[in-house]
């Protein structure tokens, strides 16, 4: 019988549900097993197992009645969506190493630094992590570089190590979440149709108060500390690497100033990173001695030295168009699977019911949190979890008429900033390896972690800052690709 011709059926709820849940169950055992349940995984990684996972999707479409070709489409359709936030993450690794090479991120972090003094540790702590994030768009690297010195610095001060690595952890997971080059950042607000700088505006709302809230506690629970000797080692051996490798000054920031500029008035993100990276190209070349030749392949490859520290070379030696090959891969292999499972209508059979219950502002809410914290805490990663998100949940924001901006912001408030809270997670399994301490040592101090999850609930409670479509006005085309 030629598939073309074979009834198609609509699967019913607990059918559709089943599938889904085997087919996230398959990725994550493939990658890394389910570490609370014992369960042993593969190790395979996920990019390849989001590709895998489309040969049981579409046979599940097939069973469905649904034609390849059909499936394909769809599937096709879906990563179309996902074409412009992919080429937005090429042009930010190219920027990255050409930031480095020009001397941007060494002097930003070379005068972050220099600020550090005993009496206001903690808040400074806080506030240079959140800067090296900002302007570097990772939350990893930050902690693994920035973080470890001044981890090591409190060690010293013999303060609450705990204390100390929750404010490199609320820092560092704010940059990652406000970054327009971070790739969670442009990753989520891509899910839900949203342009960069909207979605890091209107997170604002609960960044701002939440950051403000965390800093006045690192202020008050790091004052005893105040009259302590610091040890100044690691900060000057990292300044003198910073000093010794790069021209610093004023000269190597006017390239993230020209892109803040341009990003702040609206000018498309492509164009806009593509130029900041070339100028801050062409400042290697004139400003420190870079062959333009080299500097070139610097941006395609990524920047690379040996400075003699450890530190300085961790933060320093990434970036390139080849960096973000992999993650465009995972958006490419996600992408295709939600469309294949759109295609052969399991989502909008798992998706409506919901729908039909849920009424409310903060029931989208509460569902946005619930579907982020169980995918977190199945021990896969905040992308897949923000995917998850964007195919299960945006169908309930479009139908309340809310903008897609507050289903964009609550994605980074409870995916981004809650990942590093599960104790058995990727997340905060690095942070504990990288300072060599258990998981509830430093979790309780992540504040900005913790309040920004919060607010945004009582947001979705209030509806304070919830935008909506006007009665009437129609949702322009582009606003929730994944609920299309």
């Amino acid at each position: 019988m030629s598939g073309t011709n074979r009834q198609i059926r609509e699967p019913k709820f607990c059918e559709a549900l089943a599938v889904l849940l085997i087919i996230v169950a398959l990725i994550i055992w493939g990658t890394k097993g389910i570490a609370v349940l014992g369960i042993k995984g593969l190790n395979v990684d996920l990019r390849l197992m989001f590709f895998i996972a489309w040969l049981p999707a579409i046979a599940v479409s097939w069973y469905y009645g649904h034609p390849y070709q059909e499936v394909e489409k769809s599937a096709i359709d879906t990563i179309r969506s996902g074409i412009q936030p992919a080429v937005i993450l090429l042009v930010v690794g190219g920027m990255t190493s050409t930031w480095i090479a020009s001397g941007t991120v060494p002097t930003l972090i070379y005068y972050g630094l220099k600020i550090v003094n005993p009496r206001m540790f903690l808040p400074i702590v806080f506030v240079l992590c959140s800067v090296t994030s900002l302007f570097t768009g990772t939350s990893w690297g930050t902690i693994g570089t920035v973080g470890l010195a001044m981890v090591g610095i409190g060690m010293g001060m013999d303060m609450n190590i705990g204390l100390v690595i929750g404010a490199v952890v609320s820092g560092a997971y704010f940059g990652d979440k406000m970054s327009p080059i971070s790739d969670t950042t442009v990753m989520t607000s891509a899910l839900a149709g949203v342009p960069v700088m909207k979605h890091i505006q209107h997170m604002l709302w609960t960044v701002v108060p939440g950051y403000l809230i965390s800093f006045m506690l690192f202020l008050f629970l790091g004052m005893k500390h105040a009259d302590v000797n610091i040890d100044y080692s690691t900060v000057n051996a990292t300044m003198d690497a910073m000093s010794a490798n790069f021209k610093l000054g004023f000269v190597p920031i006017l390239p993230m100033l020209v892109l803040f500029y341009l990003l702040f008035t609206g000018k498309p993100s492509i164009p806009s990173i593509l130029s900041a990276g070339l100028l801050a190209a062409f400042v290697a070349v004139l400003y420190q001695g870079t062959e333009l030749g080299a500097v070139l392949n610097i941006m395609y490859k990524g920047f690379s030295m040996n400075s003699g520290n450890k530190f300085v070379d961790t933060i320093l030696n990434r970036g390139g168009f080849t960096s973000m090959r992999d993650f465009t891969n995972v958006m490419l292999g996600s992408f295709g699977l939600a469309g294949i499972l759109k295609g052969a209508g399991i989502l909008n059979a798992v998706i409506n019911p919901i729908c039909r219950k849920v009424k409310s502002t903060f029931g989208a809410t509460i569902a946005c949190a619930i579907v982020e914290m169980c995918a977190l805490a199945t021990g896969s990663t905040q992308s897949f979890a923000n995917i998850m998100t964007g195919t299960l949940v945006t169908p309930l924001y479009k139908q309340l008429r809310l903008k897609p901006e507050n289903m964009s912001r609550a994605m980074e408030d409870f995916g981004t900033q809650g990942a590093v809270l599960i104790p058995w997670g990727i997340n905060a399994l690095y942070v504990a390896g990288m300072y060599g301490v258990e998981p509830m040592v430093f979790i309780p101090f992540c504040f900005l972690n913790m309040l920004v999850p919060v607010i945004s609930l009582l947001y979705g409670l209030t509806g304070f800052s919830m935008t909506k479509y006007k009665e009437g006005e129609e949702i322009p085309e582009g606003d929730y690709p994944m609920a299309s």
